[in-house]
């Protein structure tokens, strides 16, 4: 039996659901190191990889690592009857995940099957990026969002003096951005060891970059390479998405 006792039940919530813009199950893996999901989309282009370290939780009961998979569709739909002051428990044991919320004498608890693990890992994905941003959120989500307006591509290009181009075009119109450190949407100095440019399918960069419980987003890619974003939060957690390019 594993049991956890998550610290922050809407952080909980909001990293599922941007995990939930990708893949719709996942394999977690859980251990006193924490609980964590690494997930390709089917179509292969898409990585989604999510963590939350021990100081995510108040308490993690389990003795050594497990796997368990399960439908992050009904998983959602039951986090989402959580209110704002619920505590949050997850219990896995006998092939069924208990999501319970609690709060002073309320206690609610829901059951989901869990679904046959793969022993299958997916593989850590290594790229050489050669430029580096740390966006802020809102600023990203909104270039996003322009692009998605005209076109269902994006393109990123990088530049010598640090900035960062988002653009998009199609017979519908189009939209270029350029976000810099003078206007507070790039934070702190931008690393370009080239200036690349590469263009990524807006089919899942519009919900991942929604997800905006951290403040900013780590962007990296490369010339025609697939594209990361990276969102820490303060106790630990964190999510990243990785899109390869549209070529």
């Amino acid at each position: 039996m594993v049991k956890l006792v998550v610290k922050d039940p809407r952080e909980f919530r909001d990293l599922i659901q941007a995990a939930l813009g990708v893949v719709s199950s996942g394999t977690f893996k859980v251990s006193k190191q924490g609980l964590f999901l690494k997930e390709l989309d089917p179509s292969r282009v898409a990585l989604v990889d999510l963590g939350f370290p021990p100081e995510a939780f108040q308490s993690i009961d389990s003795e050594t690592e497990d796997r368990f998979e399960v439908n992050l569709e009904s998983l959602m739909d039951i986090l989402k009857r959580m209110r704002p002051d619920d505590q949050l428990e997850l219990q896995m044991d006998e092939g069924k995940l208990t999501v319970s919320f609690s709060l002073k004498k309320s206690y609610r608890s829901f059951k989901i099957p869990l679904m046959s693990a793969s022993n299958q890992e997916t593989p850590n994905i290594n790229i050489q990026f050669t430029c580096k941003y740390n966006v802020l959120a809102d600023a990203l989500y909104s270039a996003i969002k322009d692009a998605a307006t005209v076109a269902e591509e994006v393109m990123f290009t990088s530049s010598t003096d640090g900035s960062l181009l988002i653009s998009a075009s199609s017979d519908r119109g189009s939209v270029e951005q350029r976000l810099t450190v003078e206007s507070d949407a790039i934070l702190g100095q931008p690393e370009v060891k080239e200036v690349a440019t590469a263009k990524y399918s807006l089919q899942y960069l519009e919900s991942i970059t929604s997800f905006r419980d951290s403040p900013s987003a780590l962007l990296q890619f490369a010339q025609d390479k697939p594209l990361s974003l990276e969102y820490h939060l303060p106790d630990g957690a964190y999510f990243r998405f990785i899109l390869a390019p549209r070529l």
